[in-house]
């Protein structure tokens, strides 16, 4: 693809502009022996060759405008995030605006492509650059910089792709696969690119063993422990969640009370085990995370009313004495807020469009590992565990007495309270093999994003952008999903 023969010609740019030791007769190409050589001669210029690419604090991941236009629901991974969630059951949006295409499904078409093409360049950059450092970083390296540094672009391809495949894979028709050693440009089976993940993902956990981070910006051992958990679980490796997923918890405590109405705009909050540290200089104001989803900040919510919402059918679902239930405006509160009914008020800004952005924290891990013990056929351990996080919500909650499949579907309740607007449902939803269902008896949904999908309908398959296929010799409209 001509976006490559790019790439391979920035390797010698970057490499010649950032290291005296490099002196190419051919700038069109950087041999193996040559990287080698700089990083035996200089590990710290190759440090800086590196770093050129990843500053370490993962801004990449939040970058604004991939897909072009300045779109203001195209800001990274906590965009999509918040898209993919109103493409679930559990989330209503009150108007159109902003994100509508995910609502009424029209993004993951090929034509009205922009959610499509957004998720799909955006993420196959954060891979073209991890290749990059992958490329330029000895896989044997025992410096302790490089060797962090070539982890942490592991985990970030990694990742990237199990992002991808949940949302492109049609059965075992998969997405290109560009590696250090693989270039496939066509559609590479599904079950190639999940063991490609899981290689990505082993390697970096493997290779962090012995890095302390500096803050919770920057990806360590525990955020690729939860990775794999979250990978494991997909995948059906159930006791290897259990244990990922307790090793991730290692890096936090399960908030209190009061903490859970922090606003979650504040990365040093304790069950935050990973996210980014919003400032004045890295703000993206209105297109940004809290803009969209706050419905009191002065972003899109809180000022035009493209309010996020809570599907009343889940809210029902929150016990009385469930602390979590005051997320969510509800009939003694709607004065207070000024606030329909079901409005989230689990997200509010502290600050003006500085709001921390949240990718991982301790309370999904303890519920990962709830599941996962439930699926092995280990109910009891499964309700302790559930019991640990559920009793510091509700006062009133007891040790369930479920088993089997109403434990299971327990379980699955919980994290789709806990983990409202954090970027699980609509995954969750495919996993579980779960309908869409927002049609029903005086429904919350508006109008405009009244559907019913079953389970497995290819509407949850997002469809390859047209500007791929035009791009990418190596897929035709014959290799497109289904409609």
């Amino acid at each position: 693809m001509k976006k490559y023969l790019f790439f391979t010609v920035m390797f010698s740019l970057i490499l010649s502009s950032c290291s005296d030791d490099l002196n190419f007769e051919n700038r069109e190409y950087v041999s193996r022996e040559q990287i080698e050589e700089l990083a035996e001669s200089s590990p710290e210029a190759l440090l800086v060759v590196t770093n050129g690419v990843n500053d370490g604090t993962n801004a990449f991941l939040r970058s604004f405008n991939s897909y072009g236009g300045g779109a203001h629901s195209d800001f990274g991974i906590k965009a999509f995030d918040l898209g993919l969630d109103l493409m679930s059951n559990d989330m209503t949006q009150s108007i159109s605006h902003w994100f509508s295409e995910y609502y009424n499904y029209t993004g993951r078409e090929q034509q009205n492509a922009r959610a499509t093409s957004t998720i799909w360049n955006f993420y196959y950059k954060v891979i073209r650059d991890a290749n990059l450092i992958i490329q330029l970083t000895p896989s044997d390296t025992e410096d302790p910089g490089l060797k962090a540094t070539l982890s942490k672009a592991l985990a970030v391809r990694g990742f990237s792709y199990f992002n991808l495949i949940r949302l492109y894979a049609n059965g075992d028709t998969g997405i290109p696969l560009y590696t250090e050693n693989e270039f496939i440009a066509s559609r590479a089976s599904t079950s190639m690119i999940v063991e490609q993940i899981g290689d990505d993902l082993e390697r970096a956990y493997e290779g962090l063993s012995e890095y302390t981070r500096a803050d919770k910006t920057q990806i360590d051992k525990n955020v690729v422990a939860g990775f794999l958990a979250r990978y494991y679980l997909e995948y059906g490796d159930f006791s290897k969640a259990i244990s990922m997923a307790e090793q991730a918890q290692t890096a936090g405590t399960i908030m209190t009370t009061e903490q859970i109405f922090d606003g979650f705009d504040e990365i040093s909050n304790p069950s935050w085990i990973w996210g980014a540290a919003i400032t004045p200089e890295t703000t993206t104001t209105y297109a940004s995370f809290f803009s969209n989803i706050s419905n009191v900040n002065p972003g899109y919510g809180g000022l035009l009313g493209v309010y996020k919402n809570i599907d009343k059918r889940l809210y029902a679902d929150i016990s009385d004495t469930d602390a979590r239930k005051d997320w969510f405006v509800g009939d003694a509160t709607t004065e207070k807020w000024d606030l329909p009914k079901y409005a989230n008020v689990k997200y509010i800004d502290a600050t003006f469009f500085q709001g921390d952005y949240l990718y991982m924290r301790v309370e999904e891990m303890v519920l990962i590992e709830a599941e996962a013990l439930a699926l092995s056929g280990n109910d009891t351990g499964a309700a302790d565990v559930l019991y640990e996080l559920v009793s510091k919500r509700d006062p009133a909650y007891t040790l369930s007495s479920n088993s089997g499949a109403s434990l299971l579907e327990e379980i699955r309740t919980h994290r789709r309270i806990e983990l409202w607007g954090e970027g699980f449902a609509f995954y969750d939803m495919k996993r579980w093999n779960s309908e869409l269902d927002r049609i029903y008896d005086e429904t919350n949904h508006p109008t405009w994003g009244r559907f019913d999908y079953p389970a497995n309908s290819n509407k949850f398959i997002f469809q390859i952008p047209i500007s791929e296929i035009n791009a990418n010799d190596e897929i035709n409209e014959g290799d497109q999903n289904p409609l």
